[in-house]
């Protein structure tokens, strides 16, 4: 083997715990853990991982070693559904919100995305930058490797180019791998009497410009009172599908909006918030192979909606992947570590089905399973190394839990100064 400058040797793992490709189906039953493991990467990508004896065997002796200390290993974990572009907060709003307000009536009101929409219209680009770049990188304390990153807060096109273009500035400061998407997150203020010239705009402009600029991977909507309807949301979809976008739904956040079905209809890869969900829309979701990605930080944070239903949806044969959902509105956190705590809670989720729903489903969710989402030979070799004795622990110690170690490609990207072992 021919040594590279991303040429690594993890070593001294406590304990490494991945899914495998191959488990797939079996997702919410099997996780490979190896104890005192390893693994060699060699030019960015997994050559060898297992125990530790048989990775050093087959290890350059010259390889750069990084010592473990006994960490728990993961693969870098991907947070599928983040809204990381504004300026400002809504902190206002939450205290509002905790003396009685309800979320649709702040937005009624003018509140809620309207009031970040007019101060990311007021930005620069620069300050949108500024402000939004710091987001990333506590997200890669976190453990984060991989992250989907939406506009929907500039509202028109010239607010959704800038932020979409600020995204892909981003990308060029960060170690991170960011997927990018187009979110029509609500009608803008000035086409409240124009609904259907706003319709016509993202169809006919904002979706043929985003994918003629390469400014996203997918398309998002979301539909649910107050948003957009079906028959809205159905017309930006196959626009975007027309244009070989991927698509992905905010659906049923609210109520039974029609989102979940309309997913399933069109084919959308996700489904995200599905805190409304009934047999019918489940069986939708997994016959379509719709993957159902839940945010429990939200529903933590607005404090009056159910969680997703999750334990039913597994057993009827969805797949589900956990996410942040990072905005100013409704779920002002960077922690996936936490809002895997909050789902182990509150949907009854196991370790194992947390690490697969933070890795492996989140990374099909921005299709990306073939690179990363776990520890096997070929992939990319971002790995997260956490001062814990075992994957239970990885969802128990909430609240500041920070990654002791990143890497990306083999290289080191994060290293917490203060990475002593927790309980």
């Amino acid at each position: 083997m021919n040594l590279s400058v991303s040429d690594l040797l993890i070593h001294n793992i406590g304990l490494l715990a991945t899914p495998l490709s191959q488990d797939r189906a079996q997702w919410a039953e099997r996780v490979e853990k190896i104890p005192q493991a390893a693994i060699l990467i060699h030019d960015g990508r997994i050559a060898v991982v297992g125990a530790e004896a048989e990775v050093l065997a087959q290890s350059p002796a010259q390889v750069e070693r990084f010592d473990a200390q006994g960490a728990l290993a993961t693969p870098g974990l991907v947070d599928c559904h983040t809204h990381p572009i504004f300026v400002g907060n809504r902190a206002a709003e939450f205290h509002l919100r905790n003396a009685g307000k309800t979320y649709l009536e702040m937005a009624a009101a003018g509140g809620g995305i309207q009031a970040t929409a007019r101060k990311v219209r007021e930005a620069t680009t620069e300050r949108l930058i500024e402000e939004s770049l710091p987001r990333f990188h506590r997200s890669l304390t976190c453990g984060v490797t991989t992250l989907e990153a939406k506009s929907g807060y500039g509202l028109d096109w010239e607010g959704e180019r800038k932020s979409l273009r600020a995204i892909r500035e981003i990308e060029t400061h960060i170690p991170q791998r960011v997927h990018s998407t187009f979110l029509i997150h609500a009608l803008p203020a000035e086409y409240r009497e124009r609904r259907g010239d706003f319709c016509a705009e993202v169809v006919e402009r904002m979706i043929p410009s985003v994918a003629a600029e390469g400014l996203a991977e997918a398309v998002d909507v979301f539909c649910e009172n107050g948003a957009f309807t079906v028959e809205e949301s159905r017309r930006f979809l196959r626009a975007a599908q027309e244009r070989g976008l991927s698509c992905m739904v905010h659906a049923n956040q609210f109520g039974h909006s029609g989102g979940a079905l309309l997913a399933a209809e069109v084919g959308a890869g996700s489904a995200h918030h599905l805190e409304y969900l009934n047999e019918e829309e489940m069986l939708a979701l997994a016959a379509a192979r719709t993957t159902g990605v839940a945010l429990p930080a939200s529903v933590f944070f607005l404090g009056d909606l159910p969680y997703p239903p999750v334990r039913r949806m597994i057993a009827l044969g969805m797949r589900v992947a956990v996410a942040t959902d990072m905005n100013p509105g409704s779920a002002m956190t960077e922690s996936l570590p936490f809002c895997m705590t909050a789902a182990a809670i509150y949907c009854q989720m196991t370790p194992e089905e947390l690490l697969w729903a933070t890795t492996f489903n989140a990374a099909e969710v921005v299709n990306a399973e073939d690179e990363v989402g776990s520890l096997e030979a070929g992939k990319r070799g971002d790995v997260a190394l956490w001062k814990l004795p075992d994957l239970e622990s990885l969802s128990y110690h909430f609240g500041e839990l920070r990654a002791a170690a990143v890497f990306i490609g083999g290289k080191p990207v994060w290293r917490d100064p203060d990475a002593s072992s927790r309980y």
